[in-house]
């Protein structure tokens, strides 16, 4: 099956999100602007794409509780994805799976923050590495100002063709074109990338919002290369590994 055949499918079951498309779409003329799932000019994007981890991460694709929830959201994929074995929950018992729930063990919630603090401002960089290692993965967390765009591109393929990695962006919004609070950041996979634009298709985990965008490599840099105001570092990406 053509993944345009895919594409289709899933576009066709993709349920109605409470946004204008016209009021977050860009002009398309722009080479840097935001190319959106439901876009033409996706899905030849995703047919000629580096897309390994495409099918692992849509097949666990969830949305934030909600908008503080990114992290978590992101996290839950990742784990779900890789396969990482979860605590034994009640509600999915004898099925293994992650959720935004049973991610909160005792460990995460001591050394991390507990959920009433994530409820108010999200979770840092540096705090999602450390949910993912509490979590049994192994997870390397990046600042962008400690890198540059071609060291972030060659770190993202390296982790798209790589079956037990996933990269996960923590971006700001304004910088993508996309409203939202003045300085929020957000957090969400990358699941595929297409080397002739030179973007990145980045899942994004606020779904009721949001579709998944094709974003070019030096805007969704430029895009993390921007303070966190809860951490006083730049925002960055963190590879996860089983």
């Amino acid at each position: 099956m053509r993944l345009t055949g895919l594409f289709g499918t899933l576009a066709a079951g993709v349920v109605a999100c409470n946004f204008s498309m016209a009021a977050m779409a860009e002009d398309s003329s722009q080479s840097d602007a935001l190319i959106y799932f439901l876009d033409p000019q996706s899905a030849p994007l995703l047919d000629k794409a580096e897309k390994q981890d495409f099918m692992p991460l849509i097949a666990r694709f969830v949305s934030e509780y909600q908008a503080t929830f990114c992290g978590i959201a992101s996290s839950v994929m990742a784990l779900n994805a890789l396969g990482i074995t979860p605590p034994t929950s009640p509600q999915w018992y004898p099925y293994n799976y992650w959720d935004q729930d049973n991610i909160f063990t005792r460990e995460v919630l001591e050394a991390v923050k507990p959920v009433s603090s994530i409820n108010a401002d999200g979770i840092t960089l540096e705090q999602l590495q450390t949910l993912l290692n509490l979590s049994h993965a192994k997870a390397e967390k990046v600042f962008a100002s400690d890198t540059n765009v071609d060291a972030f591109r060659t770190a993202a393929r390296a982790a798209i063709a790589d079956p037990n990695a996933i990269m996960l962006a923590n971006f700001g919004r304004a910088e993508l074109g996309q409203p939202g609070i003045a300085g929020g950041g957000h957090i969400s996979p990358i699941a595929a990338y297409n080397a002739e634009t030179d973007r990145f298709l980045v899942l994004d985990v606020a779904r009721y919002k949001f579709l998944p965008s094709w974003v070019t490599a030096r805007r969704l840099y430029a895009a993390m290369n921007t303070p966190d105001s809860s951490s006083g570092k730049t925002r960055g990406y963190v590879v996860v590994r089983k």
